[in-house]
């Protein structure tokens, strides 16, 4: 507990504190300038080897950690290494992605990416300690040789919704993808493939494999437009089952209250609602019967409109098994 507080006490001083702080970057920081000011920090225990990358002010590092490190320690060091990196190297850090290599199974990796809107709003106040830790999210992943996008099948949300773009080839269409991705996550949609195959083609970018997008672009085409189908169909069905148990909600109301007026076809028109009343008692949902009582019978007998009345009387006696008589 005690080792806990103490690295949330770091973490608040080293994140307000250098506010204001930022220091100009005069060239784009080398893997080992990234290194060594990680190595610097002290963030990390002295046994921990640090690797990193730079790419257009994407920063990847890499380093072993034993499994038994909690998720929210790492999203700690994660806060911590970014504020590092920014304050050493300033705009040239635009998104950080740690990547905590499992030092038991190197084939299992967490990890966890950190935006740049995410750290300035925890240092101008927007967001608390807690909340900052709570909206960072840790990925586990399957280390992956190459660049074929397969560590991001399982992506979080979070890590979708803070992706950037590379510069480069085809910027424009595939930020629109971004944005079309990330807005299908936010809806709840099957975004992962999608993500991943995003992924593939940014990698792509920065190994300078640009023209080699082109096939895996026209592949996402379809797929995104399946997709968004399936996320319009999703909502519309569950607007429809909104609307439903509403118009449920309404005629339970009615029922409560309800009792056939004195006049035409009284004695009828009471059958209807005692055997409605009996359906109900029973468990079934009655708001197709109710519904049309009210709309079909009801509302023509008040509008004085009798013909209309009887055609919905009979049409309900036939849904409910009633004998249908001439006696008006």
């Amino acid at each position: 507990m005690i080792g806990k507080f103490v690295r949330k006490t770091a973490l608040s001083a080293l994140l307000l504190l250098s506010v204001g702080c930022v220091l100009p970057a005069w060239a784009s920081p080398t893997p080992s300038q990234l290194v060594e000011a990680v190595t610097n920090s002290k963030v990390l225990p002295a046994s921990v080897r640090v690797n990193a990358q730079y790419s257009m002010g994407q920063v990847s590092i890499y380093m072993y950690r034993s499994g038994r490190v909690s998720d929210n320690d790492l999203k700690i060091d994660s806060v911590l290494i970014t504020k590092v990196l920014k304050d050493k190297f300033g705009s040239d850090v635009k998104q950080v992605q740690l990547n905590f290599y499992d030092s038991g199974n190197q084939r299992d990796v967490r990890q966890c990416v950190v935006s740049q809107a995410q750290v300035e709003d925890f240092a101008a106040r927007k967001i608390g300690q807690d909340e900052l830790l709570k909206y960072l999210a840790i990925t586990r992943t399957q280390a992956s040789s190459g660049s074929s996008g397969s560590s991001y099948t399982n992506a979080g949300l979070q890590q979708v919704l803070s992706a950037t773009c590379a510069p480069g080839f085809k910027e424009g269409d595939r930020h629109i993808m971004l944005i079309h991705i990330q807005e299908l996550a936010k809806r709840g949609g099957n975004f992962q493939r999608l993500f991943a195959l995003y992924k593939q083609m940014d990698d792509m970018i920065r190994s300078g494999q640009a023209e080699e997008i082109v096939p895996i672009y026209n592949q996402m085409g379809p797929i995104l437009t399946a997709e968004q189908a399936a996320v319009n169909q999703k909502s519309a069905e569950s607007a429809a089952d909104a609307a439903l148990k509403n118009r449920e909600a309404m005629v339970k109301a009615q029922m409560l209250s309800y009792f056939p007026r004195y006049g035409f076809a009284y004695q009828r028109r009471v059958a209807i609602w005692s055997a409605i009343k009996r359906l109900a008692a029973s468990g079934r949902d009655v708001t197709y019967q109710a519904s049309y009582l009210f709309e079909h019978v009801d509302n023509p007998f008040y509008a004085g409109k009798l013909e209309e009345a009887k055609a919905g009387i009979i049409q309900l006696e036939k849904v409910l098994g009633l004998p249908v008589t001439y006696d008006w």
